[in-house]
């Protein structure tokens, strides 16, 4: 985790048409800035895929091909995130995931930042719950809105896992 002096970190979650980071594509990407429990910036956009997204991945996200005709392509939008995350830590819940997705979309770009993933420390914080899924850990610290599988809400959710943490060590 990180040191006392080392406060800021990047919660990252992305939105795609399917689950491998090489034959998938991105379809939105959310990144918001912390200093400590404090939100200093965010980092938000759908991206307009080489595909169509399919049906099933709508139902799941909401995200419409309608949504996305006007958005960036992923070209456009990874130097941009590669800037706002620079080399801060990056929290995610199944980081792995994640993290596989923009490193490929951003010719590995995070090699040297450090990833930090909600899902071990849920198991650690909540070993009650059913599943350390985002939303059923995140409805037990009291988050109610419904708004999962949007990539800036989830960023938030995982946030609060990982601030929930920091105040137990």
């Amino acid at each position: 985790m990180l040191n006392k002096k080392q406060n800021i970190f990047v919660a990252i979650d992305v939105e795609t048409t399917g689950l491998s980071p090489f034959a998938n594509e991105l379809i939105e990407v959310s990144a918001i800035k912390y200093d400590g429990n404090k939100k200093i910036d965010t980092f938000s956009t759908l991206i307009r895929p080489k595909v169509q997204i399919p049906y099933y991945i709508t139902k799941i996200t909401g995200i419409t091909n309608d949504m996305v005709k006007n958005a960036p392509e992923v070209e456009e939008v990874m130097p941009e995130l590669i800037r706002f995350v620079g080399d801060s830590a990056i929290v995610a819940h199944n980081a792995n995931f994640d993290y596989k997705f923009i490193q490929n979309y951003s010719n590995n770009s995070f090699t040297k930042n450090k990833v930090i993933d909600t899902v071990p420390i849920g198991r650690k914080l909540y070993p009650e719950l059913p599943n350390h899924k985002l939303g059923t850990i995140a409805r037990h610290i009291g988050i109610t809105e419904d708004g999962f599988h949007r990539a800036e809400f989830d960023c938030e959710c995982c946030a609060k896992i990982y601030m929930e943490y920091l105040k137990a060590v």
